[in-house]
């Protein structure tokens, strides 16, 4: 379990939103790759959650497969479905502003449960694996990526040269994932994973498109202060130790992939104490 502030995911994805998509390359490479694993795979669906919506990046996609009135989507930053919403063709109300770690949906409602670079910013993944089988109806498909141990793996051992406070969020990894679809109750778990590198000229780029994707560290347990310049310049300084033949510095992220289906119904009681926020 980690032990991250909502309320500063809240915050930082909600100050992104207008620069999150010319910024979030690597996960617009990830969501292309997900949507092509699905394509892959049969599932009848007459209702579908896009977990983590974001700025609606998946939401043409999947409504051209499946049908757009069956198409919902829910985000923890209001201000980023404030703006899928205003950017949809048509528009659609059936966006919801809350925690993936408490979904405001009745039992046995969704066939289909997408989430794209969205569950690590969660602090009990099995927590969310839980409610995403709740919600499914029998035979639906969850099908997920998100980011693994070695992401950010060269930011991580620079700033640990400079500052003994976590810098870096750690990243769950993909055997465990597998357990934990399995404990849950999610039928033939499949993971994958694999690594994409994204070379910068300078790794001070690499830190302007962390924060213009809100993908900033929300630890709780993180240093309370700013990072001086003395320090900043000190971890650019070993970040530049990675320097590779063509003169331009990587920023590695694993990426893990996952699908699981829910075969059998299991009785589960409605959130009916939480309260969404929703679009009239």
């Amino acid at each position: 379990m980690n032990n991250i502030n909502k309320q500063n995911v809240k915050t930082a994805f909600g100050n992104a939103v207008s620069t999150y998509d010319e910024s979030a390359v690597v996960q617009g490479e990830i969501l292309k790759r997900l949507l092509l694993k699905l394509k892959s795979l049969t599932v009848k669906v007459d209702a579908l959650l896009d977990l983590g919506s974001g700025t609606g990046s998946a939401q043409t996609e999947l409504q051209y497969l499946f049908g757009r009135d069956n198409y919902y989507s829910l985000d923890i930053a209001l201000p980023m479905l404030q703006f899928a919403k205003k950017n949809a063709q048509p528009e659609l109300n059936t966006a919801v502003c809350g925690d993936a770690e408490a979904l405001p949906y009745k039992a046995d409602v969704f066939d289909l449960v997408f989430s794209a670079s969205t569950l690590q910013w969660c602090n009990d993944i099995a927590s969310v694996f839980a409610d995403c089988l709740r919600t499914l109806r029998p035979q639906g498909l969850f099908i997920f990526s998100l980011f693994g141990p070695d992401t950010l793996q060269e930011l991580r051992h620079s700033f640990a040269r400079v500052d003994p406070h976590p810098r870096v969020k750690n990243f769950v990894d993909m055997h465990l994932l597998g357990d934990l679809l399995l404990q849950t109750g999610f039928s033939s778990p499949v993971m994958e994973a694999e690594k994409l590198t994204v070379e910068y000229r300078d790794p001070m780029q690499l830190l302007h498109d962390l924060k213009a994707t809100g993908a900033t560290n929300k630890l709780q347990s993180r240093s309370r202060g700013l990072l001086t310049r003395h320090q900043i310049d000190a971890m650019l300084n070993e970040y530049r130790k990675f320097e590779l033949p063509n003169g331009t510095y990587p920023a590695t992220y694993e990426v893990i992939y996952g699908h699981a289906w829910k075969i059998e119904s299991a009785p589960a009681r409605d959130r009916d104490e939480w309260q969404p926020i929703t679009f009239s």
